[in-house]
């Protein structure tokens, strides 16, 4: 049976001994004739690979294909290198090799004053930085990822060039090899048609300098370095023309500093007029310094991935220290609240502290529509013990009889019960510098001794036995560093959890502590913290059926055209609608509604009297049986309202209702989401 033949081919190899200065500037290319087909970067140990498909690796259009040893990053302008070693190809290997082709260097000669010249256009670069989540603590383990940004025909690129680990801190430091081309202007999106193109955050620094050409005179073709001369352009700083600040008159013109198509259009209008071309410094926007961005990962999820097109650090010097926030997916390590002397303390709930949780309800901005919050979704809650107060816990949720901030009776004593959500902890664990374990680790609950609904504390779990049901603690030597990402997490479970699995309640936490041997421990202070929890939607948030009235400007009823789903009716000048809705909700948790009137294309109003709010005087909101905002008993119920439209212009109108409820987990807070629509057509014309 014949041998499949491979769809690409791996060419592989290795350098001959070079100092590591030099090594670390090297690149492979492909190449027939003047196009480079693929590149690769040369290993620490001089090795080498790169894939290319068999029909581009045999192909007889445009010559030999030939491996080329030159500067790292001279993808764009290898033909103009000096003293490049070209190794040929045999075509007819190629055709018989199956997936991999060795590439010979075995009489490869690089003499040191090949590779010097080499280096003459470049440097070692290095750029440092801290990689956090949205909460500000550190992201360990962390795969970072630096880009150099550059420009074609279709926009930005992004090419890679190294990738390195955050250590335990977040902290990281990436080096790769920087060539800049000095007879090339690569820096300009369109070089060497740079007239076509080019980012909008230099429009303005272009306009000034196309305004200061316009004033010479008609016909006159001085060399731009005469103008430097006198007073009427002096060059700014490069790295500032570059990220668009170069000069400062232009910016305090006012002129808005973001995309605008017309501006766009005025420069493109301008660099038309070949007398100012000829003399319009282009190689001003050139810098020695790479433009960065950066991507990171975390156990195979991407927790950052920067776009050029507005991320782009331009001209970034050789040293210099960043800050990178990664997004939601990013697995933090905050460090530990300082212990209690004795016992056990809560701490605080999401990023919610204790103190500033009351009657229930976590404590917002006073005066605005958040300024208390029930608890919802899925509920972080981090609390510390005393150093040796206890190895293993309970979490008991005692229930309260109606709501603790609207006279409602705590739980009795001892009718406290522990909860028996699964608890997870994620685990990092450094050998030295070397990342050798990174994932979760289930804290509970187990069963051992006959207690139940048991958890481990961080301690015990990572020195001590492993627990009744769970998998050992991940193996780690004496010397190694274990970094726990949650400190203190000693509930993670749904809201509901806490309530005995209903959907609106409230409750006291309280821990029940153990030592090694399962005997209970005395936890001194041990102050509840009581939660008040609402896992339910809006009870109601509906236009009534039938709820949309039309109306001519004397009061009079309209015209009815058209019934059914989208009904039509004909005002007339000064006609308007009335919509009769309901938002309520029974446990007194809206935040804000509000009512638009959306037409045409992107177009919308909203309706009066406009956005109900928490924080609005209830004397503003009709009276009951509505409920309005009753901050001392942290009520909002809301009800029924009819409320008047007068539509601008004939058109298709979507009534709609945003609304949103008064609850946090205790990281993300209200947004308005869109609820029930009615969407009609009115004619207001004569």
């Amino acid at each position: 049976m014949a041998a499949t033949t491979s769809p690409v081919i791996t060419f592989t190899g290795k350098l001959p001994a070079i100092k590591p200065e030099f090594l670390r500037c090297i690149w492979i290319y492909l190449v027939r004739g003047q196009q480079v087909l693929t590149q690769a970067k040369v290993e620490e140990d001089g090795g080498f690979g790169m894939t290319l498909s068999r029909h581009a690796a045999v192909a007889t259009e445009g010559g030999a294909l030939q491996a080329v040893i030159g500067p790292a990053g001279a993808k764009t302008h290898l033909a103009r290198v000096p003293n490049l070693v070209r190794i040929p190809l045999d075509r007819r290997q190629l055709e018989r090799v199956q997936g991999r082709f060795e590439v010979s260097t075995a009489d490869l000669q690089l003499s040191e004053e090949v590779l010097q010249s080499w280096l003459l256009w470049c440097r070692w670069y290095c750029v440092s930085g801290t990689v956090v989540g949205p909460d500000g603590c550190p992201v360990p383990g962390a795969e970072v990822t630096v880009y150099t940004v550059g420009f074609d025909l279709y926009g930005f690129t992004r090419t890679p060039q190294t990738t390195v680990s955050a250590d335990a801190n977040g902290h990281f430091t990436a080096c790769f090899c920087w060539c800049n081309c000095p007879f090339c202007f690569t820096c300009w999106p369109c070089w060497p048609f740079w007239w076509l193109c080019w980012p909008w955050w230099w429009e303005l620094d272009i306009l000034h300098v196309i305004q200061t050409l316009e004033q010479l005179p008609q016909g006159s073709r001085p060399s731009f370095g005469g103008l430097q001369t006198g007073t009427a352009l002096l060059r700014a700083d490069g790295r500032d023309l570059v990220r668009g600040q170069g000069f400062a008159a232009a910016r305090a013109a006012g002129a808005g500093f973001g995309p605008d198509p017309a501006r766009t259009d005025l420069v493109r209008r301008k660099l038309s007029d070949p007398r100012i071309r000829e003399i319009f410094p282009y190689w001003w926007w050139c810098c020695d310094d790479p433009n960065i961005v950066f991507s990171a990962t975390q156990g195979g999820n991407t927790i950052l991935d920067e776009n050029p097109a507005t991320d782009t650090r331009w001209c970034l010097p050789t040293g210099s220290s960043v800050t990178l926030v990664a997004n939601q997916q990013a697995i933090t390590s905050c460090g530990s609240n300082p212990p209690p002397e004795s016992g056990f303390v809560w701490t605080r709930v999401g990023n919610i502290t204790v103190d500033k949780i009351h009657s229930g309800y976590a404590d917002g901005a006073t005066g605005t529509d958040t300024s208390d919050l029930a608890f919802a979704g899925r509920l972080d809650i981090f609390g510390e013990f005393a150093v040796g107060a206890a190895s293993y816990y309970q979490v008991d949720a005692g229930q309260w009889t109606g709501d603790p901030a609207r006279g409602g009776a705590p739980p009795a004593p001892g009718a406290a019960m522990p909860i028996s959500a699964a608890l997870s902890n994620y685990v990092f664990i450094y050998h030295g510098a070397v990342l050798t374990f990174a994932g979760p680790v289930v804290m509970g609950p187990f069963n051992q001794g006959g207690v139940t609904n048991l958890y481990a504390t961080q301690e015990a779990r990572q020195s001590g036995p492993t627990p009744p049901g769970l998998a050992p603690f991940p193996a780690f030597a004496a010397g190694d560093l274990v970094v726990w990402a949650y400190n203190g997490l000693k509930v993670s479970a749904d809201a509901s959890a806490l309530i005995g699995g209903g959907s609106v309640g409230a409750a006291d936490l309280t821990v029940t502590g153990y030592d090694a041997a399962l005997n209970s421990v005395a936890l001194s202070p041990d102050a509840p913290l009581t939660l008040t929890v609402d896992n339910t939607g809006l009870t109601n948030a509906k236009i009534a059926n039938n709820g949309i009235s039309a109306f001519r400007f004397d009061g009079t009823p309209a015209a009815l055209t058209s019934a059914g789903d989208c009904p039509a009716w004909d005002l007339g000048p000064g006609g308007y609608v009335t919509i009769s809705f309901a938002v309520s909700d029974a446990n007194g948790h809206i935040w804000e509604y509000e009512m638009a009137a959306e037409r045409g294309h992107g177009l919308s109003d909203n309706v009066a009297p406009g956005p109900r709010g928490y924080s609005q005087s209830p004397a503003s909101f009709p009276p009951g049986p509505y409920q309005a905002p009753n901050t001392a008993l942290k009520s909002f119920g809301g009800g029924s309202e009819t409320w008047t439209y007068y539509p601008p212009e004939d058109c298709c109108y979507e009534f709609r209702i945003r609304a949103g409820k008064r609850v946090t987990n205790g990281y993300f807070f209200p947004s308005l989401a869109d609820y029930d629509f009615q969407t009609t057509t009115l004619r207001v014309s004569a």
